[in-house]
């Protein structure tokens, strides 16, 4: 009978992390997608109200309303650049948690290689034995026929 893998249970261990991190993985991508979109829906609106303002100081507008232009582009390039770090903050994550995977992953493939070799030798070291009793069946058989022959 073949002896199990003396590692199997690391094996199932570094599996069991190495797919909660490639979960961790997808959601830290969603995130980092979704905070770039948020981004370029800022720099949308800035493009839009530049353009409004543009349009607007060609044929000439009120003081108030030209300052309240110029302030609210003002919030727009200070949530722009909030969203610039929530952007580099949510890449950050995400590329220490794939490093992390990384790391996990290759973890498994050498339990994985281990594995492979320990059922290896356990399959031909089953086949010797199987082998074995191959020959000594044939051994008893043949002994057994030639007794009778002699006699």
């Amino acid at each position: 009978m073949a002896k199990p893998f003396p590692l199997q249970a690391l094996l199932e261990h570094s599996r069991h992390r190495t797919e909660a991190a490639e979960r961790l993985l997808r959601i830290l991508k969603r995130r980092e997608e979704a905070a770039r979109q948020r981004l370029e829906e800022l720099h949308g609106f800035k493009r839009d109200y530049q353009q409004r303002l543009a349009g607007r100081g060609a044929t000439g507008m009120d003081i108030h309303l030209l300052r309240d232009f110029h302030a609210f582009l003002v919030k727009l390039d200070v949530a722009i650049h909030q969203q610039t770090g929530e952007v580099d903050k949510a890449l950050g994550n995400w590329r220490a948690a794939h490093a992390n995977w990384l790391v996990l992953r290759q973890k498994v493939k050498a339990y994985e290689t281990l594995a492979s070799r320990h059922h290896a030798r356990e399959a031909a070291s089953q086949e010797k034995r199987d082998q074995r009793l191959t020959d000594e069946n044939a051994l008893r058989k043949h002994g057994a026929r030639g007794e009778k022959s002699v006699i």
